[in-house]
């Protein structure tokens, strides 16, 4: 018998099923969850760490370094003797300028003191203006600035002398005379500037070039120049790209390539004059330990940032402004930047601003178990528990199945008793009254009984043989019987109940149905059976 999908049994079980396998489930998800995000924040925990120690021994060189560089420096400004030394090509310092009321020297605004011109070189000067600008006399003027020239009593006014010579000369055609002129003051006026700070040497190169007089020596004047240590004054360092920008010689791309540097150091310094409140955040002093300095990181994002301190030769002199590249004086591997980053952290005491990038990878968190880990392990579980469930529904299912149909048995046999043992009961009464009438009633009763009495017989055997059936003992006994007899049998054995029903039972048997090997009580019981469900 089927079992009902709508029996509240049925519904109970299947109820109490999920909760017995979803509620532990849900626990071990839950718990595995909670183990996966603890895994991760001890994870983070320990590259923070790890983080947080690495960053500390960087800290401490770049400090000690820092601190050297700085009693160096200071060192050198405290001897007058040293103070005005070139920078040494490998330097680490950028810049040491003067803070004046609150205004920074420029490092390029200290040219050599000019000495007072002579009275003839002044007259004579004057003389050739009026005559090239007033006179049109370009002649008359380049000889008024020739004379000049040799009233001379100081280099400035005899590069400015021959300056407006070589200017007047172009301007009377005599081109060769003038390119002698110019290239003259390569040699000798490199080291002298005009009043707008630009040096007689590169007005010479840049008349060299535009005219066309003699390209070469010019070029290579103003790479000597780019490739010198000493600091250029921007409208210099301009002049200069422009220059090389139409340069021809072979060194010229290396030449544009330190330039550009310079002019990038240049630039960094004017932003820094001009942003002389960021020092101010300096003078805090718990950004570093008592008796050390602070420095500041300054520069663009993403670029070799300055550390830039201020200090003091002594208490009545007035301050410096120290700046360090970063890039020669950091640790191998390290970044160091002006400004926070994604995978930068900052470097602490004693730094304002400066952060600390390391190599990808260096911190990368390694969790003991991975989250698909963990998401592999709930998966498999859930997935066993799941069938091994359905296992179990199934088993459970077929065992109510089987205790259904075996309870729907008993009561379908105890029905099937009755009836024989009603009729058995009947005929037997009757035939002990004596109400039979005739011979013929009595045989007729006695072989209903005889029938009924059969009949019992093999419901107690069908009984006896589900028992043996279920328990796994039944013996069947095999031997070679013919179809038809079997047939024969278990039409008699049907024949008194149907007719007893109004029913005629007709057997049609071929009789050249081949014999087999079968158990016939069984076979028979079988056929019994299946003519009752017909």
């Amino acid at each position: 018998m089927p079992v009902n999908p709508g029996d509240p049994r049925r519904k109970r079980q299947i109820l109490l099923f999920l909760s017995a396998i979803l509620i532990p489930t849900a626990v071990l998800i839950t718990f595995a969850v909670r183990l996966a995000r603890q895994d991760t924040e001890l994870a983070e925990k320990r590259m923070a760490d790890e983080r947080r120690d690495a960053v500390e021994q960087p800290r401490r060189e770049l400090s000690a370094r820092l601190e050297a560089i700085k009693l160096q420096e200071l060192n050198r400004l405290s001897d007058e003797s040293r103070r005005s030394e070139p920078p040494q090509a490998d330097s680490p310092i950028v810049l040491s300028a003067l803070l004046i009321q609150n205004r920074l020297v420029l490092p390029w605004e200290n040219p050599p003191r000019r000495a007072a011109s002579s009275p003839t070189f002044a007259q004579h000067q004057k003389e050739g203006e009026a005559r090239e600008f007033l006179g049109n006399d370009s002649n008359g003027a380049a000889e008024a600035y020739s004379q000049a020239m040799v009233a001379a009593k100081n280099p400035w006014d005899k590069c400015a002398a021959m300056l407006s010579t070589a200017r007047a000369l172009i301007k009377a055609e005599k081109k060769d005379q003038a390119g002698d002129t110019y290239r003259s003051m390569l040699s000798h006026c490199d080291e002298f500037e005009d009043g707008e700070g630009m040096a007689f040497g590169l007005y010479a190169a840049e008349r060299l070039i535009s005219l066309d007089l003699d390209s070469y020596p010019a070029e290579e004047y103003v790479i000597r120049r780019a490739r010198s240590l000493r600091w250029l004054p921007p409208v210099q360092a301009y002049l200069m790209r422009s220059l090389l920008a139409k340069a021809t010689v072979s060194d010229a791309k290396q030449a544009r390539e330190a330039l550009s540097a310079k002019i990038h150091d240049i630039e960094q310094i004017l932003a820094l004059a001009n942003d002389l409140n960021r020092l101010g955040r300096i003078d805090f002093p718990f950004h570093a330990s008592p008796g050390k300095s602070v420095w500041l990181a300054y520069g663009p994002h993403g670029d070799d940032p300055w550390l830039v301190t201020v200090m003091s030769t002594a208490s009545f002199a007035p301050p410096v402004v120290l700046a360090i590249s970063s890039k020669k004086v950091s640790t191998p591997g390290v970044t160091f930047f002006a400004g926070k980053s994604e995978a930068s952290e900052p470097l602490g005491e004693g730094f304002v601003d400066l952060q600390v990038e390391w190599p990808a990878g260096r911190f990368a968190a390694v969790r003991a178990i991975r989250p698909f880990v963990y998401a592999a392990g709930i998966g498999l579980i859930l997935s066993i528990t799941i069938f091994a469930g359905y296992l179990l529904l199934r088993d459970v299912s077929r065992e109510i199945e089987v205790a259904e149909m075996r309870s729907h048995f008993v009561a379908s046999v105890s029905h099937e008793l009755k009836t024989p043992l009603t009729a058995i009961r009947m005929f037997a009464e009757t035939l002990a009254m004596g109400r039979a009438g005739d011979e013929r009633t009595r045989t007729e009763y006695l072989q209903t009984v005889v029938n009924e009495s059969e009949r019992l017989s093999r419901l107690v055997d069908n009984v006896l043989d589900f028992s043996r059936i279920e328990r796994g003992k039944k013996i069947y006994r095999m031997q070679c019987v013919a179809l038809a007899d079997i047939v024969r049998a278990a039409a008699q054995a049907m024949q008194y109940p149907l007719t007893q029903q109004g029913f005629t039972l007709n057997v049609a048997i071929e009789e050249q149905v081949p014999a087999v090997t079968v158990d016939a009580d069984a076979l028979a019981r079988v056929t019994v059976r299946k003519e009752r469900l017909l």
